[in-house]
């Protein structure tokens, strides 16, 4: 069933192949559109624009598991070797909207404090179109 009301954002995560990213603690979306300046002496003083490029990128944090299904590791291998993957925005809940499309990671860092929790980051860089939004 659809999740209605307020979303929890414990419940939105982010899937690569159909895989949650394991012990993720944040994920974020970013959808944007440049514009093109179209600004004239006709514009009375007024920028004018027309839309441009759009793109997307979607980043999470997660705690480091080495026995995660899908973690860090894991993201270092498609980092390494350059693999567009499939990533999702999604709570994975039948009837619910997600987001999701072919992405390079653009991002990978992990973080070892002392006497501390080790976390990572990672941004993932849509290439193509984001399809949006889709029932699952």
């Amino acid at each position: 069933m659809a999740t209605t009301g307020n979303i929890n954002g414990t419940n939105l995560l982010v899937y690569i192949g159909g895989t949650a990213i394991g012990c993720a603690t944040s994920s974020s979306i970013s959808l944007n559109m440049s514009t093109i300046d179209t600004t004239c002496k006709d514009s009375a003083g007024w920028t004018d624009g027309i839309a441009g490029l759009r793109d997307w990128s979607i980043d999470t944090e997660a705690l480091t598991q080495f026995d995660a299904t899908y973690g860090f590791n894991d993201l270092v291998t498609a980092w390494k070797n350059r693999t567009l993957v499939t990533v999702r925005f999604s709570t994975n809940v039948t009837g619910d909207e997600y987001f999701e499309g072919t992405a390079y990671i653009t991002s990978l860092s992990e973080d070892a404090p002392m006497e501390d929790v080790t976390t990572f980051s990672v941004s993932f860089t849509g290439v193509g179109e984001l399809n949006t939004p889709t029932f699952t």
